[in-house]
């Protein structure tokens, strides 16, 4: 017998007990003989255990019964509370006269933030006939760009007026480059002439911020694009996402919150020639399909629903949970939270913003900063810009409808600790003044038209984000 053996041996006698051959040769083998022996011993006598042959049984006991005890210590995640309304019967009846007032509360939304700011504003007609410099605000109506010069015609509610920014000062022409119709920007201005000219462009921002609330080590995992019934959904990438899911696998344990960040389903109509695109030709048959994948998922898993423009609601933002009938198609299995799009979550103390991304396609469109081709280095400057914008819908008109609504669901009066996206298939993270910026990719293989336009999804990718650490990373399958 080994000197380590003897110890062991001895030990386990000055409490009343012997160790069998075998069981010295387990305890010997754990790594940790000394501690394992004393919980062993501990263990046997809270259980009244006294005088007992300790053999390889009683080992397999003690530690079959740690094992469930781990296994009931399943720690909680925070609840997740939707602090948006459901969006559901919003009506509009389609007058100029809800555009105009729809734009004014946009407009007074985003001012109110310069003025919490401090910027000290002034008319636009006062600035024109004074000596000095100032700040006007004002929603944009157009931009003409020119070799060495923009000319920025604005509006406020009392007049319109217009801005000569130089291109020159290369600053100056790099901020001149965010400014879009309908964005609300304020411009530090004198004038000449009667004319404004801009020295400086202020879009609203933030302040750099961080949340100081740290919750338990699990993870919130956030999909997006899924497109359940194309023929170019990656079936088998998802599939073994879910299967993951409900691995063993550390980093899938702690995965107590799954977001589902819009087009779940590919849909029917939703643009020319899609029917040739479909695997499954009806929304019933895609909605059953996605309800048995989603069984799969562990019930320790809350699970939030958020549409896309491929689902069956209201396509002008902002968008209704799906209807009732899919609603009971995917919750049969397993309770989900469905939510609008864009949803406001509180997930114990961090505000999450999950939104869909429509409005992606008209910042991409309307501007020269952003293309299709670009978004795998682009991705993380273009949700910065929907934060510098403080709206999720910087400009109007493009290719997103808006409901003109006498609330502006779509501004970002107060910043979140996260923001998630998708729509764009394509994956990216960055951290900007604090808050978490994420594109969750796709689970769709490359369309005809994303192959026209030169972009490449991100395929198969989850990304996880530790609510301990707010730490953020993808997950590729």
């Amino acid at each position: 017998m080994s000197e380590a053996a003897r110890r062991l041996a001895a030990r386990a006698l000055e409490r009343g007990y012997q160790l069998s051959a075998e069981a010295l040769e387990i305890i010997l083998g754990s790594g940790r003989p000394l501690e394992l022996l004393d919980e062993v011993l501990s263990w046997l006598e809270a259980s009244g255990v006294r005088g007992s042959i300790i053999d390889r049984a009683l080992i397999e006991s003690y530690v079959k019964s740690q094992r469930r005890v781990e296994e009931d210590v399943v720690e909680e995640a925070p609840a997740v509370v939707a602090e948006s309304p459901s969006y559901e019967g919003l009506q509009i009846e389609g007058t100029a006269e809800e555009q105009r007032t729809y734009l004014l509360v946009r407009y007074q939304v985003l001012r109110s933030i310069y003025e919490r700011r401090g910027i000290q504003l002034q008319p636009a007609r006062e600035l024109s006939r004074s000596q000095g410099e100032g700040y006007v605000v004002g929603m944009v109506l157009r931009v003409s760009r020119k070799d060495s010069y923009m000319i920025v015609e604005m509006e406020d509610p009392v007049e319109t007026w217009s801005v000569l920014v130089p291109l020159r000062d290369r600053g100056l022409a790099e901020k001149a480059e965010y400014v879009l119709p309908d964005m609300v920007v304020v411009f530090r201005a004198h004038s000449r002439r009667g004319l404004l000219v801009a020295s400086d462009v202020i879009l609203p921002d933030l302040a750099a911020r961080r949340s100081a609330w740290r919750g338990p080590d699990l993870n919130i995992c956030i999909v997006s694009d899924i497109h359940i019934g194309s023929v170019r959904h990656a079936e088998e990438s998802f599939r073994s996402f879910l299967d993951w899911l409900g691995s063993g696998e550390s980093e899938a344990e702690k995965t107590r919150i799954l977001i589902i960040n819009g087009d779940l389903v590919d849909g029917i109509y939703v643009y020319p020639g899609q029917a040739q695109d479909l695997a499954l030709k009806s929304y019933s048959e895609q909605y059953l399909a996605a309800a048995k994948a989603l069984a799969s998922i562990p019930g320790r898993v809350k699970v939030v629903y958020v549409p896309g423009n491929h689902e069956p609601c209201r396509r002008a933002l902002p968008q209704p949970p799906i209807q009732t009938s899919y609603r009971k198609m995917l919750s049969q299995q397993r309770p989900i939270l469905f939510v609008g799009n864009p949803a406001w979550l509180r997930i114990g103390g961090l505000r999450v913003l999950a939104f869909h991304g429509q409005t992606l396609d008209d910042v991409i469109q309307a501007g020269t900063r952003y293309s299709y081709s670009t978004l795998h280095e682009m991705s993380g400057d273009l949700m910065e810009f929907i934060l510098k914008a403080r709206h999720l819908a910087p400009i109007l008109g493009v290719a997103t409808p808006i409901m003109p609504l006498k609330t502006d669901y779509l501004a970002i009066a107060e910043p979140p600790d996260i923001l998630c996206m998708g729509h764009t298939h394509v994956a990216a993270y960055k951290s900007y003044k604090g808050v978490t910026l994420l594109n969750s990719g796709s689970w769709q293989n490359q369309t005809r038209i994303q192959e026209s336009l030169g972009l490449e999804p991100s395929v198969g990718t989850a990304a996880l984000i530790n609510l301990n650490t707010l730490s953020t990373r993808f997950i590729s399958f």
